[in-house]
């Protein structure tokens, strides 16, 4: 499972590219898939990919990341879709906190 957690971090640095290259559709459905990955690692009570990243990085690079993907999903969006986003997050990050 540790390296479907690996599957996931390199999908959502793919999908940063293709953000910053404005290839929304694609990212998207890239990010949609990385959302399930996570979801299958919090079932089986594995390490998640935000996880897995702080054992690698700062915990400036997560929170880089979260600011990045709230802007994005604000700026495709607007409120509407940022607010689901924001609540999963902070749901996700206390989850994690919590150690499931």
């Amino acid at each position: 499972m540790k390296h479907l957690a690996k599957i996931g971090a390199g999908l959502l640095v793919a999908a940063l590219i293709l953000i910053w290259q404005i290839q929304t559709l694609y990212a998207l459905i890239i990010l949609v898939a990385v959302g399930i990955i996570d979801l299958i690692l919090v079932f089986k009570k594995k390490d998640t990919i935000s996880a897995w990243i702080h054992s690698l990085f700062p915990k400036q690079v997560d929170i880089g990341i979260m600011i990045g993907l709230g802007v994005y999903t604000w700026a495709i969006f607007g409120f509407a879709g940022f607010l689901p986003v924001c609540i999963g997050v902070i749901i996700g990050h206390l989850f994690w906190s919590e150690g499931g």
